[in-house]
C-alpha cells in the first residue's frame, strides 16, 4: 500500500482556519478530486464532520475517531487499525486533519501538496516537512499556477 498525504497550505503551514478551508480555490478542488477519485481517503473526524458527515462520492471513506463511530463510513479508533483495514489497497490518501498528517508524515510514502501562495490566519497547521525536501523528500513533479502551486513529493 502507498500512503500518501494530500494537503493544501500556504507559506506559514496554515491549513485550517475555524474548522475548515481559509481558502476556496475551485482548481483545487478539482485537483484534489481528480487525484483521489477511485481510492480510498483516510480522515480524522473532524474534517468528516466538516464534510457534513456525508463520505465524498467515488471513494471509500475511512474516518479515524476514538469518540464516535458512523453507521455509513469504516470508522476505526485507530491509525493501526485503519491501516490494517486499507493494507490490501493499492494507494490511500490521507486528507487530514492537522493531528492526523502530523501522525501520518513519517509513514507517508508521498506527499501531493498544493502550496497557497497568499497568507492566510488560521488555527490549524501543517508540520513543516520542507526542512526534509532534498533529504528525505524529492520533489518529482510541479505545476505553477498564478495563486498555488500542485506539487508531488517522493520518499
Amino acid at each position: 500500500m502507498k500512503l500518501i498525504i494530500i494537503v493544501a497550505h500556504d507559506p506559514n503551514l496554515v491549513i485550517g482556519k475555524d474548522g475548515s478551508l481559509p481558502w476556496h480555490y475551485s482548481e483545487d478542488l478539482k485537483f484534489f478530486k481528480r487525484t483521489t477519485m477511485g481510492a480510498p481517503l483516510l480522515m480524522g473526524r473532524v474534517v468528516f464532520e466538516e464534510l457534513n458527515e456525508k463520505p465524498l462520492p467515488g471513494r471509500e471513506n475511512v474516518v479515524l475517531s476514538r469518540s464516535k463511530s458512523y453507521d455509513h463510513v469504516k470508522t476505526f479508533g485507530s491509525i493501526d487499525d485503519a491501516l490494517q483495514y486499507l493494507s490490501d489497497r493499492e494507494e490511500v490518501y490521507v486528507i487530514g486533519g492537522g493531528e492526523i498528517y502530523k501522525q501520518m508524515i513519517d509513514v507517508a510514502d508521498e506527499l501531493v501538496v498544493t502550496e497557497i501562495k497568499k497568507k492566510y490566519d488560521g488555527d490549524t497547521f501543517l508540520v513543516d516537512y520542507r526542512k526534509d525536501v532534498g533529504t528525505i523528500w524529492e520533489e518529482v513533479w510541479r505545476e505553477e499556477h498564478e495563486e498555488f502551486s500542485f506539487v508531488r513529493y517522493v520518499r
